[in-house]
């Protein structure tokens, strides 16, 4: 996974479709577990053609084969999940997935994310000795999918998270003035919303007095631009072991 503000260039800015497909194809963080397997391409498939035309029950039926590939929920939450939306970002940015199919396919998923991350999703209250984190959208996002599978890493690690999608800078200081947060993570899908998080980045520390830590993840960082510098966040990157670490909000061990 890419920690730098510089990447891959998806060169579809003239149709004006281009911030859709990066916010598909937004790159994920997972945990780092040494046990864990590789990917398997034909399940990504399988799971690809549930997404776009598999219906209601298309994930349901592919439950006999990922058990006997013994990919369970965390594995299917962290890894393959995220794989599918990367598919399905190039799939609309080839022109071979309309922007109806790209919709509806993220929604199953989300539909699925929420099924079998539900305890983790739901739970959300403070936790003794876990950080307690800032998860922002900001407002005009096209999709929430790729937030909403950092939302379940993080309640699943232990951390307490409170998700805001959308809301003003305004609105956003003034939340971090009524509570303390250990530090605030913002998802950004494309260039045009650099700038609506700079003044969130800006919001977050004067409601917090300048202590708290700020990062910046999401499809921005495959653009040739230097996140940093154009948010005034502390570190931009999409590999969640480095963000915690480098805020110094890493949770301690929990029972999954």
């Amino acid at each position: 996974m890419r920690d730098s503000q510089h990447g891959g260039q998806m060169d579809r800015d003239s149709d004006g479709v281009s911030a859709l497909a990066r916010s598909v194809v937004a790159r994920l963080a997972s945990p780092k577990r040494p046990d864990r397997r590789p990917v398997e391409p034909e399940l990504v498939a399988a799971l690809l053609r549930a997404a776009l035309d598999g219906g209601p029950e298309g994930f349901a039926v592919l439950r006999n084969d990922l058990r006997r590939a013994r990919v369970g929920d965390v594995d299917l939450v962290d890894l393959y999940l995220p794989q599918v939306a990367r598919e399905l970002g190039c799939q609309w940015a080839d022109d071979t997935a309309s922007f109806s199919e790209v919709s509806i396919g993220v929604a199953r998923m989300q539909a699925l994310l929420h099924q079998i991350g539900r305890n983790w999703l739901e739970r959300s209250g403070p936790v003794a000795g876990q950080p307690n984190l800032l998860l922002l959208l900001p407002e005009g996002e096209q999709h929430s999918f790729g937030a909403m599978v950092v939302l379940a890493q993080l309640r699943r690690r232990g951390a307490s998270v409170r998700f805001r999608a959308g809301g003003s800078p305004q609105d956003i200081g003034a939340a971090v003035q009524q509570q303390d947060y250990d530090a605030a993570l913002i998802s950004v899908g494309c260039e045009e919303k650099l700038e609506l998080c700079r003044k969130l980045v800006k919001a977050l520390r004067k409601g917090s007095g300048g202590d708290m830590r700020i990062v910046v993840g999401g499809a921005v960082l495959d653009r040739p631009v230097d996140v940093l510098q154009a948010t005034g966040a502390d570190l931009a990157t999409n590999d969640l072991e480095r963000a915690l670490a480098g805020l110094g909000t890493s949770p301690r061990p929990h029972q999954l």
